[in-house]
């Protein structure tokens, strides 16, 4: 195994059900936000991972970032801290997926809480310079940066800049980021007035997801990666 791939749900590393495991050169983890990540990304790297990949769904920040965009960041942001992403791995990757899918290379935020309103977007992407963010890449990134082996972050966007995420979303996940069925058809019911965003929010996640698969088929059994991509 050379590469740990660390997502926040079990639909995301899904995505990569095409490559037969038999060929696979990697593992994955998920479970949701940064503690999760970091265990994850930990336990990956003591089981024989030589580089770090953060991989799934994000939430844009700006214009630039519209549904089912995928984002190879340049960097990761978090707070007053950032982590730059091997820069060889990253053009490995654009090599591979980059005409096959829209793609931007830029920064990206990472945050321990759901940034779910516009306003709150936006205000990330003006302290930041990203344009997009996630709960599980800074942890990915910090990780990498202390044991010095290289990360990548690929995400795909899933709520735009102007979409809303209701915070209660996040109560209708398992700690390994399963979705509970029943407790979203509850606070669903509870809230008819929020159907309309919500089938929105299921468009784009599609969007997110039909990128994400073309990505991981693009990419092959070893994800582009190579001893060595992480010197820049």
């Amino acid at each position: 195994m050379t590469v740990g791939v660390v997502s926040g749900l079990p639909r995301e590393t899904d995505c990569f059900q095409a490559i037969p495991e038999a060929e696979r050169h990697f593992k994955t983890f998920a479970g949701v936000g940064p503690a999760r990540a970091e265990e994850g990304a930990r336990a990956l790297i003591e089981h024989g991972a030589q580089g770090l990949m953060s991989f799934g769904v994000a939430g844009g920040l700006s214009a630039d970032a519209p549904a089912g965009m995928v984002v190879l960041a340049t960097k990761v942001v978090a707070g007053d801290t950032s982590f730059e992403a091997s820069e060889p791995w990253r053009r490995e990757i654009y090599a591979l997926i980059g005409s096959s899918v829209p793609v931007a290379e830029a920064a990206i935020a990472g945050s321990d809480r759901m940034v779910g309103t516009p306003d709150d977007k936006r205000a990330l992407h003006k302290g930041s310079g990203a344009i997009a963010c996630d709960m599980e890449s800074h942890a990915v990134a910090r990780v990498a940066a202390e044991l010095n082996v290289p990360f990548c972050v690929v995400r795909a966007i899933s709520d735009p800049d102007d979409r809303v995420v209701p915070k209660w979303v996040l109560k209708c996940l398992t700690r390994s980021g399963d979705v509970r069925i029943g407790a979203l058809a509850w606070q669903a019911a509870r809230r008819p007035q929020a159907w309309g965003n919500l089938i929105r929010l299921v468009g784009d996640s599609r969007k997110a997801f039909d990128g994400l698969r073309g990505v991981a088929g693009g990419l092959g059994p070893r994800l582009g990666f190579q001893l060595g991509l992480g010197e820049s």
